[in-house]
């Protein structure tokens, strides 16, 4: 076997791994959506804070949406 083309069979697999490293590198970017977060800030006290005054205000609007006005007499 000539060193040639041994020199040719090596440049068109570094160009394939080229290829399939990229492919896999889009496939990796469109994989990323909401659920690669879920989780993601679990121990964060910070996080857990928002969500405790999130809820709050929810319930807080839901108790608004629900109370008689004024008007409903």
């Amino acid at each position: 076997m000539s060193s040639v083309s041994v020199e040719n069979r090596l440049r068109n697999l570094e160009s394939q791994v080229s290829r399939l490293r990229e492919e896999l590198h889009s496939i990796r970017r469109e994989k990323k959506d909401w659920r690669r977060t879920i989780g993601a800030f679990t121990d964060d006290a910070g996080m857990q804070e928002l969500l405790t005054e999130a809820i709050l205000l929810r319930e807080e609007d839901r108790r608004e949406q629900t109370a008689p006005t004024s008007d409903d007499s």
